[in-house]
């Protein structure tokens, strides 16, 4: 099948669409300067996610023991990404964690 060369040339920048930010792209990844810290990048304890594994190793059970609770309600409440990777936040397990302690 024969491509025309024109197809394959970068458009100019006149007609290139910008960025809807108005930003250009090479702009928007500026690190902070040395010595500060960015509000996004301070992770505190209780925002602090964990994967199902970490929740597994601290609970020392099995990947399927943690999704058969999940399947019955009576696990931690979980982040689905769009991946399909399952995140529990670190306050939501410790939460879990005391409501599953016995009550005298």
């Amino acid at each position: 099948m024969f491509t025309s060369r024109l197809l394959l040339r970068r458009q100019p920048a006149s007609l290139r669409i910008p960025h809807p930010s108005g930003i250009p792209r090479r702009s928007r990844n500026v690190r902070s300067p040395p010595g500060t810290t960015s509000s996004t990048s301070v992770a505190t304890r209780s925002a602090q996610k964990l994967t199902v594994d970490e929740i597994c190793a601290e609970l020392q059970i099995t990947r399927s023991t943690f999704y058969d609770w999940r399947q019955k309600g009576r696990g931690p409440r979980c982040i689905r990404l769009p991946n399909g990777a399952l995140r529990i936040r670190r306050s939501d397990f410790e939460n879990w964690l005391t409501d599953c302690e016995d009550r005298p």
